[in-house]
């Protein structure tokens, strides 16, 4: 009755979604142009079905909205808990989603010796329960622009708290009760560390993530490579991995002689295996149900299209989880294969090879635009060609290779170990190209974060692209010509935007402050922040630990649209200050440092000055005097006065004059400093004081505040921390002199948005 039309019942569905979840103008727009479309075909069969769809996944959205709560309240608790699935161990860090009889919790475990590391990974698996105590905590919301949000990512999978059970208190963990899903989940698990033990290093992290969906095995700046190529799907299971498969065993099948009918109803039952077995991700399940959904209309004679069963399975998906429209890899798994259909559709019968490849690799990467741009801010614009590369190589040599070496290691041991070294060798001179085309300046462009309207234009403008392809008169040109018009507008507000902006960024216990000023007149930033390292024993140490450069500065920056950095001012050679300055060379473009004299003393600082060098970033030596100007302001360094490094007190001290204020950035600068500043400089009028040293007692002294009287001060310090900045004397210096305090510990990244004149202050944005 719908054959062709089950689209418009999953558009209907989604945007009852939204309506239910995000009420805003896009949602409503949206929401009316699907039903618009649905009139448009003028059937009342389908009409009548899409708003059935409409009410009832209205209904689905708003009752699992309804019912997002927690029993529980913040505090200490003793309960039963039961591990789904296998922990993650890090280092002395144990992480796993669990559930209690009343809801699922995020727990999270400091592991105490090397022993109970051992004792954990033995004995905790799927269906395992353990009677333990522990304390209730809420999950963090970002505190800084576009960053991850962590508690509303747990929100979305029913999970209000964070459990961390006391001391030892996994130790006396029972296998809970045996059950089909648990028994595959442990076999994967063992499969994955199988794979550990006896594969090269080099090859193990491709075999478990093409047999097993674990990509935990690769290294971050490999995987960062295969992103930026546009070809990271090529490490994740997907259709082409079940299509491969499922195609290897019917002609295995047939040659030993089984019917169709055998044939199919063992796929009904291998099916699911596979998915649990391969981790169960979005783009597995979504490949698994559309085969079942294909072989069963083949077998019934149902009259379902390849767009019917991409939409029906998108349909039983939101059913049960509505909240899973969310996820990135869940919208691009979906989104791509419903492209490549209509792009499959369109071509003309007799295509050669090389045109469907790409035909497809272009269509993935126009249909991907929207949702890189909006969680990534880049796309890779070499996608294209890569993939026309990279997919038949995966397809038809690494994918069987990889199921051939691993069943390989069960038939006979040498010619394994032969064979799966030869492999890895190949799979080196693969990475080597895979790095070295990432490299390449343009490979990716930097989009930053597009807003709500931006995103809406852009994705009309691909609908557009589309549309006019379809009707093959147009030529490719033409056809490109609106998003490119889109596009070049898009850039235009994004390096030349009106307005600037100053950003005091949560980097935890440390300095990192980006100033953008309008019209592209300067990118500066002052620190970069950096977390400080203790020396630890081996088995503690993290394979991911947390990076301020990786996980903090960087993708603010890129959200941003921020690809390069004018000035980047580094106060001194501390870690807390400079810790990502590396990172940042890496990965964002510096054209001028700034560093205080004979600061290079320090190690880490000689460091960095050796490797910006060897990228030929100028480097330039500031102190007291130094300066410069343009449209949007003045900027002159006060401080250190001479040429001694003495660490704290060579503090590069900032004075600048821009968005109708003064600003004085002191870095770490304490008691001793502020005294030699004042008088050398005497009174010097300050609308905004970034407090020195993190609010610590050596800072900020009556004197300063008497001669610089500022109406704001900030103060960068992180949760918690171990130093007790800051301190309560600051606290009270400052409420002395009836200063306005923002505490970057308590408030999250402060936001400075202003014009030539004037501006507004703002917490982070949530």
């Amino acid at each position: 009755m719908f054959t062709g039309r089950w689209i418009f019942l999953a558009l209907a569905a989604l945007s009852a979604l939204f309506i239910c979840f995000e009420l805003n103008i896009f949602s409503i727009l949206f929401t009316l142009m699907v039903m618009i479309r649905v009139i448009l075909e003028k059937n009342m069969r389908l009409l009548i079905a899409s708003l059935v769809c409409l009410m009832l996944f209205f209904s689905i959205g708003f009752i699992k909205e309804k019912n997002n709560t927690s029993i529980y309240s913040q505090g200490k608790i003793t309960t039963t808990i039961y591990f789904q699935q296998p922990p993650l161990i890090d280092g002395d860090r144990l992480k796993a989603i669990v559930t209690t009889d009343q809801e699922k919790l995020q727990l999270q475990y400091l592991i105490q010796t090397k022993e109970e590391k051992e004792l954990l990974k033995r004995s905790i698996q799927s269906g395992t329960s353990c009677k333990t105590s522990g304390e209730l905590l809420d999950p963090m919301n970002n505190t800084n622009e576009h960053a991850f949000n962590y508690a509303k990512y747990l929100k979305r999978d029913s999970i209000h708290w964070i459990f961390q059970p006391t001391k030892n208190s996994l130790q006396s963990c029972t296998p809970g009760k045996k059950s089909i899903s648990t028994y595959l989940i442990n076999l994967r698990e063992q499969g994955i560390r199988l794979v550990e033990e006896n594969f090269p290093d080099n090859l193990l992290p491709y075999v478990n993530a093409l047999i097993f969906g674990d990509r935990a095995f690769f290294a971050e700046d490999l995987l960062l490579a295969y992103q930026r190529l546009g070809i990271i799907h090529l490490l994740a299971i997907s259709g082409l991995h079940v299509g491969f498969i499922m195609g290897f065993l019917y002609y295995f099948f047939k040659r030993i002689g089984l019917t169709t009918e055998d044939t199919y109803w063992i796929f009904v039952c291998f099916l699911p295996v596979y998915a649990l077995i391969t981790g169960a991700n979005p783009p597995v399940i979504r490949a698994t149900l559309m085969m079942f959904l294909l072989l069963s209309a083949k077998k019934w004679r149902l009259p379902f299209t390849t767009m019917d069963t991409i939409a029906i399975s998108f349909l039983l998906f939101i059913m049960f989880n509505p909240y899973i429209i969310y996820q990135a890899g869940f919208q691009l798994s979906f989104a791509i294969s419903l492209g490549l259909v209509v792009m499959s559709n369109s071509l003309p019968k007799e295509t050669s090879f090389f045109r469907t490849m790409f035909e497809t690799s272009l269509t993935s990467m126009f249909i991907s635009l929207p949702i890189l741009m909006w969680y990534f801010y880049e796309f890779s614009l070499v996608s294209p060609i890569a993939n026309m590369f990279f997919v038949p190589l995966y397809s038809f040599i690494v994918l069987p290779s990889t199921i051939f070496i691993w069943i390989l290691q069960f038939v006979h041991e040498e010619t394994f170990s032969f064979v799966a070294n030869v492999f890895a060798k190949l799979l080196i001179l693969s990475e080597q190209i895979v790095l070295y085309a990432s490299s390449w300046k343009y490979s990716s462009i930097l989009t930053g974060k597009p807003s709500g309207m931006a995103l809406t234009f852009i994705m009309i403008g691909i609908g557009l692209y589309f549309i006019l392809r379809e009707k093959k008169q147009f030529h490719v040109v033409v056809a490109l010509f609106p998003l490119l018009f889109i596009f070049i507008f898009y850039f235009a507000l994004l390096n030349y935007p009106s307005k600037g902006e100053v950003i005091f960024i949560d980097v935890g216990q440390g300095d990192s402050i980006f100033i953008q000023l309008p019209y592209n007149r300067g990118n500066y930033l002052i620190d970069t922040g950096g977390q400080i390292e203790f020396s630890q024993e081996e088995w503690r140490e993290r394979a991911t630990p947390f990076d301020t450069g990786k996980n903090i500065l960087i993708p603010l920056l890129k959200s941003k649209g921020v690809g390069k950095i004018d000035k980047l001012i580094l106060t001194h050679a501390d870690i807390d200050h400079m810790g990502a300055s590396e990172e940042l060379l890496n990965q964002i473009g510096i054209k001028e440092v700034h560093v205080p004299p004979n600061s290079w003393e320090k190690p880490m600082m000689k460091k960095f000055l050796m490797l910006a060098e060897k990228k030929d970033v100028k480097i330039t030596v500031s102190k007291g005097g130094t300066k410069w100007k343009n449209k949007s302001g003045t900027f002159s360094f006060l401080y250190p006065l001479n040429d001694t490094y003495s660490d704290n007190n060579s503090s590069l001290v900032l004075l600048a004059h821009f968005g109708g204020l003064n600003w004085l950035f002191t870095g770490d600068l304490e008691k001793e400093g502020e005294v030699e500043l004042i008088r050398t400089y005497g009174e010097l009028p300050i609308d905004v004081l970034k407090v020195g040293h993190h609010g610590s007692k050596t800072s900020t002294s009556i004197e300063l505040l008497e001669k610089i009287d500022p109406e704001f001060a900030v103060i960068s310090a992180g949760r918690n921390n171990r130093y007790g900045h800051p301190h309560p004397e600051v606290l009270e210096n400052l409420q002395r002199f009836n200063v306005k305090v923002f505490r970057i510990d308590e408030q999250g990244a402060l936001h400075y948005k202003f014009s030539d004149k004037d501006g507004t202050f703002q917490s982070v944005p949530q």
